[in-house]
């Protein structure tokens, strides 16, 4: 669609908004949007102009101060505290890339853009590396279990937080065929069906399917034993080496800044399907000298808990971009600036520019019409034995289409009075920090909510 829009027009403006809880152009919308402004023009197109702002204006006035700061800004940081101005060429408008509007920093703009087709690294697709998503299969043909369970498999589930912490994969599920039936069993060859066809697809490389871009940690782990996964996508084809050092790359600032670039509607909560990874650029992991210092690099750091993406610069990231340095042959110091740049991202850090938590405040309106809400819904649901029903509710629904700016509401209620507000939180965030094993428990359920509000500053 961006590929003939740009034919039919130049595209002359994008603007977007960086603030967290902000990214909205419209009401009632969960998801990120821009302001595209196209006009026809005869002739060689100039290149298209990327209004990267940091709040939205609030009343008439700030309007007006914008629209009169833009005037008098070319190019570069905007007067008043607004944004950046900045351009992004035409041929890259032209071929549908208008991923500017996902970054605030042009320079990791142009950086994701100019690494996804870097002439030392090549297509995992020219790589021969394919992820599969195996989560519904495994959800069809297998249930949870205990590892003794015959014919049982051992995968990664979580992604999160409270996931993975090591880019060596830990197994943290146990899975096995619905029908545990003998007799197919023996007829096989002491094997299950089901088991057999998606062990095919495990790999000692599994890279993410989904992520919070704050809480998470990492974009892919490795193991010296073939794996399946839920919340993660195996990489089959790879000896474990090559996917120790692969998993390197694609937690190294290059690697990130390149997924990153494939968001789909939500900055915040992307997800990532098997089509994501065809294009990410990795290096030659055939390569003797590459492929060792990556995978050394992966052994030195295997027991390094890696923290979460919103805390900031740390040393296991840090060597893993130095490792990728040195096997490259690039500026290690270009790195450190990228990386450091990715570390203020507003959708990385959960704050926009010039934002401290302490300053994330609500609009009254919002609040009092929230409680309205709320009340409400609690006064008309409470003798509802099905919660089914109450989620129905139109005080309920009304309080899901307000956004963003609610979640932090929901959460200091929950944390005040309880409630079932999860398939609310669901709903506008995008998350789901319960685990499978706690569904049902209220409590923990409500707990798990809580801890993922403080860790990504909402609470």
């Amino acid at each position: 669609e961006r590929k003939v829009l740009a034919e039919r027009f130049h595209i002359h403006t994008v603007l977007t908004c960086h603030q967290p809880g902000q990214t909205n152009m419209s009401q009632n919308t969960n998801i990120n949007e821009s302001i595209i402004v196209a006009q026809r023009h005869e002739g060689t197109r100039p290149s298209t102009r990327f209004i990267n702002l940091d709040r939205m204006p609030a009343d008439e006035n700030e309007i007006n101060d914008l629209h009169q700061c833009l005037t008098e800004c070319p190019t570069g940081q905007v007067a008043n505290g607004w944004g950046e101005v900045s351009y992004w060429p035409t041929s890259r408008v032209a071929e549908g890339d208008w991923s500017a509007a996902i970054w605030r920093s042009p320079e990791l703009a142009d950086a994701s853009a100019r690494y996804a087709s870097h002439e030392d690294l090549e297509s995992m697709r020219q790589s021969g590396i394919s992820t599969h998503q195996t989560g519904r299969e495994l959800t069809d043909s297998h249930r949870r279990t205990t590892s003794n369970v015959p014919g049982s498999i051992m995968l990664l589930s979580s992604s999160g937080k409270g996931g993975q912490d090591r880019i060596e994969a830990k197994p943290d599920e146990c899975w096995a065929p619905k029908r545990l039936d003998e007799k197919i069993r023996q007829a096989n060859g002491g094997t299950y069906p089901e088991s057999e066809k998606i062990l095919n697809k495990a790999g000692y490389l599994l890279v993410s399917f989904r992520q919070d871009n704050s809480t998470a940690r990492l974009t892919a782990v490795a193991s010296g034993e073939k794996l399946l996964g839920t919340g993660w996508m195996p990489a089959p084809g790879l000896s474990p080496e090559e996917a120790k050092a692969t998993a390197v790359f694609m937690n190294s600032t290059v690697g990130r800044i390149q997924l990153m670039r494939n968001t789909g509607m939500k900055l915040t909560y992307p997800t990532y399907p098997p089509a994501a990874y065809t294009n990410i650029r990795i290096p030659n992991i055939k390569d003797d000298h590459i492929r060792s210092i990556l995978a050394d690099c992966w052994e030195r750091t295997k027991d390094m808990v890696v923290p979460q993406f919103q805390q900031g610069e740390c040393e296991v990231r840090r060597l893993w971009d130095e490792a990728v340095a040195e096997a490259m042959d690039w500026d290690a110091d270009e790195l450190t600036h990228l990386r450091q740049l990715l570390h203020n991202e507003p959708h990385v850090r959960g704050l926009g520019y010039g934002q401290y938590a302490d300053e994330v405040g609500i609009e009254p309106a919002v609040r009092e019409r929230f409680n309205e809400l709320a009340d409400q819904w609690e006064r008309e649901t409470v003798l509802l034995s099905r919660m089914g029903r109450a989620i129905k509710h139109p005080a309920y629904r009304e309080i899901i289409s307000m956004g963003e700016p609610v979640a932090p509401l929901i959460l200091e209620r929950m944390r005040e009075t309880g409630g079932h507000w999860f398939a609310a939180l669901r709903a506008i965030t995008g998350a789901n920090p319960v685990k499978r094993s706690d569904r049902g428990k209220i409590a923990v359920m409500q707990e798990s909510w809580l801890e993922w509000g403080e860790a990504n500053g909402l609470i």
